[in-house]
């Protein structure tokens, strides 16, 4: 009987653990869901750029539409629909924070504030300028661990 007991306690420390170590559940799904309909709708419209003879190779830290492309009303519409996307994944970010404000871990902040840094790469590739290093900087202000530090970070 002992024994059982041991490993029960074992196992329930191993599952607090899991839930302190990160997003859990819902929460989990949602985001990391949304974050991948950002890369995917990212990917698409690369591929549709690509056939229009945009070249994602020529874009520059300063140049990422008209400067660099023979069809420059086609990135605006590209970086426009990327950011509609990437919106919806900044509220759904705000509102799992918020619901997470009073109960949730560092470790839940964390993995938003990677999932926040994960998405920022492909919106910098179609051209969104300065996403990453955005990103970095807000989470030099206020700590990415918190519900306020994610908060600030996703305005």
């Amino acid at each position: 009987m002992i024994k059982y007991n041991k490993i029960l306690l074992k196992l329930s420390l191993i599952v607090s653990l899991l839930v302190a170590c990160g997003l859990t559940g819902e929460t989990k799904i949602r985001l990391e869901s949304s974050a991948q309909e950002i890369k995917d709708e990212i990917n698409k419209i690369k591929a549709n750029a690509k056939k229009e003879g945009v070249k994602f190779e020529a874009f520059t830290n300063t140049q990422t539409g008209s400067k660099v492309s023979k069809k420059p009303e086609f990135i605006l519409k590209a970086k426009i629909q990327a950011i509609q996307v990437a919106e919806k994944f900044v509220k759904a970010i705000k509102e799992e924070a918020e619901k997470l404000k009073k109960s949730g871990s560092s470790g839940a902040f964390s993995a938003m504030y990677d999932l926040m840094l994960d998405v920022s790469k492909p919106l910098e590739e179609i051209g969104i300028q300065k996403m990453t290093g955005t990103v970095k900087e807000a989470a030099q202000k206020t700590p990415p661990t918190t519900a306020q530090g994610i908060l600030a970070i996703a305005k």
